[in-house]
């Protein structure tokens, strides 16, 4: 089979959605034609093959200081439709990664040509995020998101949940859950000094984008009297509003704003006692899989696919968003209870290894493209 997956960014920029394509399509690959699509950031070549997987780059401006609810960045190409068209043909099916990107051309080239048509629903149905980005993110899937969907052959969503909110009601094709996978091999449990090089006695780790949705103005303030300092890796645009919170509310926060490598933001995730995911939104969680591959205890909320991840009292545990206190409390459960905490983290390592495996994420791509072959 030649598959043409879609998305706008591949390395060198780092995100969840570039990540799984990745992992995916390089799996794909050991047995089929496997073309990514994407956009040519600067220092990267218009095509190339790199483990097997071809990569075709379009030339591209990259606008960043966009008005909300647009996220920043988004690539503007110009031959977008031209190498969308001239991959498709050579291609048995199409494959998209964002579907508030592409939009309906995928599917238009996919009926025009005769192809199949796939999409992973990488982003739920946009709510509790914040009022512009919930209006319009609700109107485009109530219109151009509902017409694009309808015409796919199969849907595959990073949680049940994702599926379930975002798919319209009168969808069709084949559907199924494709969970995000982890590097078990670089996220593991390992010394790594981090703690002491920062002179940290009890660590609490949260990674993630600095922006409304991700909740951190909450844990910060939940953090706010506990006995252990709150490690945040991230940026964006809430950044200068969180320091001040923190500042306001006497919590120990140290911010790490510049951009870590895996293997360093692995040193983090291992030399934590507890790693904590506020959110408002969110469809799946990839941190909260690495923190447990990590073999760390994690707190996260009961939004979105979260509650697919994280087993309450197994692994972890499960807080109401926007409550601090809800929150101080399970993470000074956890520190108080280190015995606890570190049986709940090995537990968290096991379920990684068994069910958050890109070879599984993979397989559930190849079932998707078999039923719709059949």
């Amino acid at each position: 089979m030649k598959i043409l997956m879609l998305n706008p960014f591949l390395w060198p920029h780092h995100g969840g959605t570039e990540k799984h394509v990745w992992e995916v399509s390089k799996r794909l690959a050991k047995s089929h034609d496997v073309t990514i699509l994407t956009a040519k950031l600067e220092g990267t070549k218009r095509r190339e093959e790199k483990e097997g997987v071809n990569i075709i780059r379009t030339p591209c401006w990259v606008l960043k200081d966009l008005p909300k609810p647009l996220p920043p960045p988004i690539p503007l190409m110009l031959r977008q439709s031209e190498d969308l068209k001239g991959a498709a043909k050579k291609a048995d099916l199409l494959h998209g990664h964002n579907r508030f990107f592409y939009g309906l051309e995928p599917a238009g080239v996919a009926k025009k040509y005769e192809k199949k048509l796939c999409w992973t629903l990488h982003n739920a149905r946009p709510k509790g995020i914040d009022l512009a980005t919930d209006f319009w993110g609700q109107a485009f899937d109530d219109t151009m998101g509902k017409a694009l969907l309808n015409q796919c052959d199969g849907v595959l969503g990073v949680s049940r949940n994702t599926l379930d909110i975002t798919l319209p009601d009168n969808f069709k094709g084949v559907k199924s859950v494709a969970y995000n996978g982890v590097d078990h091999s670089l996220f593991r449990p390992h010394k790594s000094g981090v703690k002491e090089a920062l002179e940290f006695d009890k660590m609490v780790l949260c990674v993630a984008r600095m922006v409304k949705q991700k909740g951190l103005d909450y844990l910060i303030d939940a953090m706010a009297g506990v006995d252990a300092t709150l490690v945040l890796v991230g940026r964006g645009p809430e950044e200068k509003d969180l320091k001040r919170r923190a500042k306001k509310k006497g919590a120990k926060v140290f911010f790490v704003t510049r951009e870590l490598g895996d293997n360093t933001l692995s040193d983090y995730y291992a030399a934590c006692d507890v790693f904590a995911l506020p959110s408002l939104w969110e469809p799946f969680g990839m941190v909260l899989t690495e923190a447990m591959a990590s073999g760390k205890p994690v707190v996260g909320t009961k939004v979105g696919g979260i509650p697919e991840v994280v087993s309450e009292g197994k692994d972890g545990f499960l807080a109401e968003p926007k409550n601090p206190e809800a929150l101080r409390r399970k993470i000074c459960f956890l520190l108080d209870n280190p015995k606890k905490a570190k049986r709940m983290g090995e537990a968290g390592r096991r379920k990684a290894l068994k069910q958050f495996t890109w070879d599984n994420t993979a397989k559930a791509y190849m079932k998707l493209y078999e039923r719709i072959e059949e």
